[in-house]
Order: structure tokens, then sequence, then C-alpha cells
């Protein structure tokens, strides 16, 4: 035995054999058909973003340095004028609001979400709201609808324009009656109004954001774990420098002296010390931007989701020999992916066959946006090798047990 100096023994140091915290939890994991979905954890990370935000583990950094050192990085390449990483792109639609209603003004971002101030209207179609539009109100705004879930008019966008509108929020919509993005944005640029798009489900592909600065949007909420699959809780939010400087300082937490503290946000001009802004619970660690910023450059490099559209591949190909489901192909825009349709036999509905996915070996959640309709989605974007067999198969037997048939 070891004895110290003080003449007491050592302490015997006993290694510890490491258990995995899946088995610790206890929990069934699943085969997640739906793609980036919050609900289910969103998509895996690539070893390339794993060892980026690793990496981040390293060192500490300011903040304030790091955010705007990686906001330029990936501002130019993706084609933005300027970005700042979030926690989310709800996260981003609650910091451009709190940017459009107090700008730098100190005092009112203390106030948030009560600023005093009338100016807190943001104007949104009604064939364009949905329940996003809390982000929005986080921030202390009010939504204020224009326009019918018939069509909306320039007349009505502005009717709904007076001096208490700080914004307008622009969403992508299949809605033909709905205005387009170039519209809103010259009359609302026109009365002194910015205008924010929800690109979260939309950005990537790039050509979609370059079309949305193009008609003049002014900040575009981004997700950062679909398209680009970086780390699920990581979000970006495109705007100009100034306005991504505004945003920054809602949501930095800066616990020091303004004796000691400096940042500029134009030439000869400092912002005032910021303290627990309305975003304090949007906070992004340095992991979250080191793995945003590799997983964008990933994609910038080498764009594409290639093991999965092979499973679903695989899926239909085991689906069409057994002949008991119907399905097919279908291109999904806003994703930017081709997710396979599936139609569930006769005589069970979607929500049935959705259940018995769920509750089997594996357990499979597919996407239930066409149920009503009798059709069940898969989504490529999580799927990893093998599983395209598994769903295939899993989903034969249901089908085949619904119809009596033996195997």
């Amino acid at each position: 035995m070891e004895f110290t100096k003080a003449g007491e023994p050592v302490p015997e140091v006993k290694l510890q054999v490491k258990v995995s915290v899946h088995s610790k939890l206890g929990i069934k994991a699943i085969i997640n058909g739906v793609g980036p979905a919050t609900r289910l954890g969103g998509l895996a990370l690539s070893e390339n973003v794993w060892k980026a935000m690793q990496e981040s583990n390293e060192r500490s950094y300011r903040m304030e340095e790091l955010h705007e050192s990686a906001g330029k990085l990936i501002a130019e390449m993706i084609g933005a004028p300027a970005s700042l990483v979030t926690s989310g792109a709800s996260a981003s639609l609650t910091l451009s609001t709190a940017a459009c209603i107090a700008g730098f003004d100190r005092q009112m971002h203390l106030d948030l979400p009560f600023p005093k101030t009338n100016r807190i209207e943001v104007l949104v179609q009604r064939l364009h709201q949905d329940p996003y539009d809390h982000a929005v109100t986080a921030a202390g705004a009010k939504i204020k609808p224009f326009g019918d879930l018939k069509e909306t008019t320039t007349a009505h966008l502005i009717e709904g324009i007076n001096e208490n509108v700080c914004a307008l929020l622009w969403r992508e919509s299949s809605d033909k009656a709905a205005l387009d993005l170039a519209t809103c944005s010259k009359i609302a640029h026109e009365h002194g109004i910015p205008v924010i798009v929800d690109g979260a489900l939309f950005v990537p592909p790039l050509s979609r954001l370059k079309s949305y600065l193009e008609q003049g949007a002014d900040f575009i909420a981004i997700s950062g774990g679909k398209g680009f699959r970086g780390p699920h809780t990581s979000g970006l939010l495109v705007a100009s420098p100034a306005n991504v400087k505004i945003a920054m300082l809602h949501h930095l937490d800066l616990d020091e002296r303004s004796a000691t503290w400096s940042y500029q946000i134009a030439e000869g001009k400092f912002a005032d010390l910021p303290s627990n802004g309305i975003g304090r619970a949007m906070k992004v660690g340095r992991e979250q931007i080191f793995g945003l910023v590799a997983a964008i450059q990933e994609y910038v490099i080498t764009h594409g989701h290639e093991i999965g559209d092979l499973e679903i591949t695989e899926c239909k190909r085991i689906l069409e020999q057994a002949n008991l489901v119907q399905t097919e192909e279908v291109f999904y825009s806003p994703l930017d992916v081709t997710n396979l349709h599936i139609h569930v036999p006769n005589g069970v509905s979607a929500d049935e066959f959705y259940l018995e996915l769920a509750a089997g070996s594996p357990r499979i959640i597919l996407g239930q946006e066409m149920s009503d309709k009798g059709v069940l989605t898969l989504n490529p974007m999580s799927l990893v090798q093998g599983q395209g067999f598994l769903i295939g198969t899993r989903i034969n037997e249901i089908a085949a047990q619904r119809n009596g048939i033996k195997k």
C-alpha cells in the first residue's frame, strides 16, 4: 500500500466499466421515417460535425467574438449579407421580432416582452398564420392578420399598415391566393416596415435563400438541424450586418462592467452593455456554433442524402415485390427531398396502421401529414443502411395480417 507524506494511505482508485447511457435509460429506440422532426430527436450528425463540436470543447472564447467570426464565415459560404447562429429557427423569429421592436435601445431590451411602445404589431397574411406565430409574440409583439382565408390583395396589406406596425412576417405557401414576397416587401419597405421570412423548413437549398434576399427579405429565420444537418437545436438568422448585431445583443448575457466592455455597432458608435435580454433562454453554446459551421461547410461541399435515398429505393422494392400496398415516390419541395408515399390497405385507417408500426419490432415512425387520405410518408433524411429493408418488411407483415394472408 502507498502512503502520503503525512503518513495517510493513498485512496484506492477503482476504474469503472463504461455502461452505455442508452442501456441505463431503458427505452426502446425507433426507426425515424419522418426526417428532421423535433419530436423524434432530429437527424444524426456526421463525423465531421461531431469532430467540430468536440474541438469547441478544447478552448474558451468571448462569445460575441465567436458569434461574429462564425456568422461572417457562414455568410460567406451561403451568400448572405450577414448571419447569426441561434438556438433554432423559432429563436431566430423571436430575435428578429425583438430587433424590429427595440433596435439598439438598451432600455427597451430590458423591457421586452412588455416594451413601452405601441409599435409592436406584426402583419401576417391570414393564409400564412400557423402555430409558429408564438415565436413572434414571445418577443412582446402582437400578430395583426390581413386578408381573408380566400385571398390576400395589396389593398388588404395597405389597409393593415399604420404607425403601430413594426414588421411584416411572410411564409412560403402553396396557396396562389396569397401575396408573394416581392409584392409584400415592396409595399412594406415603402412604409418603412422590415420583412421577416420564416424559412425554417425551406432553406436549404441556397437558391431559395438567394430568392428571398432578392425579393426584399430583411430577416430570414432558418433551421440548422434540417437540410443543413447541423446540431438539431441550432438555427441561423440571416440579415444585414446591422440587424444581426441588434439580434445578437438580445441574447448575449454579458454580466460584466460597462466600463470594461465595448462593442462597435457602427463607425464611432458603440452599443450599451446588454444584460439578460429576451433571448436569454435562447443562448447558444460554442459547440452548437462549431457544429453548425462544420455542417454548412459540409453541405456546401457535398450536398445530398445518398444513403437515405438508397433506403427509399430499397423499401419501395420490398413493397412492390409483395404487392400488398401501393407506393409512389413524390418530391417534397420544402425539404428538397423525395419521399415515399405508402397507401395503407383497404379496411384499415392510416392512424391504425401507423400505431401498429410504432408499437411493433422494430418500432417504426412514419409521417402522418397525409393520413386523412390513407397515406403514410417515408422521408429519407434520417434513414441509415438497412432500415429501408426493415421498414418494407414490417409493412408487408402488417398488410398480410390485415388481408388474412399466411406467411
